[in-house]
């Protein structure tokens, strides 16, 4: 496995010498693969494939490429720079009319495992979805998965987008310390983020959580909702079907990997840099992301409907994904 910075991002060349030779002329199992948020927990499947070499086994020369929210991954894949998207399925129905279609083809988490969490300097005044009008929500990223969570929770309650002031605040540390700092009056955060904040601060407002199934009925009304997904343009996986095969099955072996194992061994697994300092509340996060990995990979037709609720899509949900991929259970 080999390593290499490029700008703010990173990029594993895996098998590249192997498969590719040392001038590196086939191109034919090269996939640019992105991932939608650096180091999110619920990007589990993806950084194990990687940490695994489960790619490597099906014959994939990978780069993945890391960026600091989903709409930054999206602006790369229609920009042509990346071929498959490791995001968040609403992005495959928010496009306008007349861009390339995009379609997901394997599900790996069933919530976003996040959060609408009051920052510490709110707690006492912020105390529901209403009560934000006028102030500042942190989102991963201006058009981000979260960023359409939050316009969505808005919504529920007769406001509108502009009620609010988005900022972009990232993840992991960078979204813990606009919070801790009181830069943001809230965030749609990770529950790596939360967890953090009650560990210092005590009890944390949550106003809307999906990181439980409770949680999940009363965002979406679903049990289960699409999160984390392998997405790509339609004509790139009518052109690249085996490859696009061979990327469902690497993560599915990083998925049965997980199976029976503990939080510890998964933790232990993942890059260092993702742990932060405090390693047991680490293992947690990942304890709770465990539980929120899809058992299958296979999009349910109610939970891509929910999924075009929060985008406002008004076509047909099914047009945004395929089960064709994924080997029957």
């Amino acid at each position: 496995m080999v390593r290499m910075c490029i700008g703010r991002t990173f990029a594993w060349l895996l098998a590249a010498m192997a498969l590719a030779g040392c001038g590196g002329k086939d191109q034919s199992n090269r996939v640019r693969l992105a991932v939608a948020a650096q180091q999110a927990p619920t990007q589990m499947l993806t950084y194990l494939s990687v940490e695994l070499g489960t790619f490597q086994s099906e014959g994939l020369a990978v780069e993945v490429h890391e960026f600091p929210g989903s709409s930054k991954a999206l602006e790369a894949l229609l920009g042509g720079s990346i071929d498959v998207v490791s995001g968040y399925h609403e992005q495959t129905m928010q496009l306008r009319e007349g861009s390339p279609k995009l379609r997901s083809f394997l599900v790996m988490m069933q919530s976003h495992m996040v959060g609408l969490a009051v920052s510490p300097a709110g707690q006492d005044r912020l105390r529901s979805v209403k009560d934000l009008k006028g102030a500042t929500v942190g989102v991963t990223s201006l058009g981000s998965a979260t960023h359409l969570l939050l316009n969505y929770l808005l919504r529920k309650e007769g406001m509108q987008a502009e009620d609010v002031r988005p900022v972009a605040i990232s993840t992991g540390s960078r979204a813990l310390a606009a919070m801790e700092r009181g830069v943001v009056d809230a965030g749609v955060v990770s529950d790596f983020t939360i967890r953090h904040l009650e560990k210092r601060f005590g009890k944390v407002v949550v106003l809307a959580d999906t990181r439980t199934v409770e949680g999940l009925r009363n965002t979406y009304g679903v049990d289960s909702y699409p999160s984390t997904v392998l997405y790509a343009k339609v004509e790139w996986l009518e052109r690249n079907r085996d490859l696009a095969l061979r990327l469902v099955r690497a993560i599915e072996k990083a998925r049965t990997w997980v199976t029976g194992r503990s939080a510890e061994d998964v933790a232990a697994k993942l890059p260092a840099s993702q742990h932060g300092d405090d390693e047991a509340l680490y293992v947690e996060v990942i304890r709770g992301t465990m539980a929120g990995l899809h058992p299958d990979g296979k999009m349910k037709r109610e939970a891509a409907a929910a999924a075009a609720r929060v985008v406002e899509f008004k076509q047909d949900a099914g047009e945004s994904y395929t089960n064709d991929l994924v080997a029957p259970q």
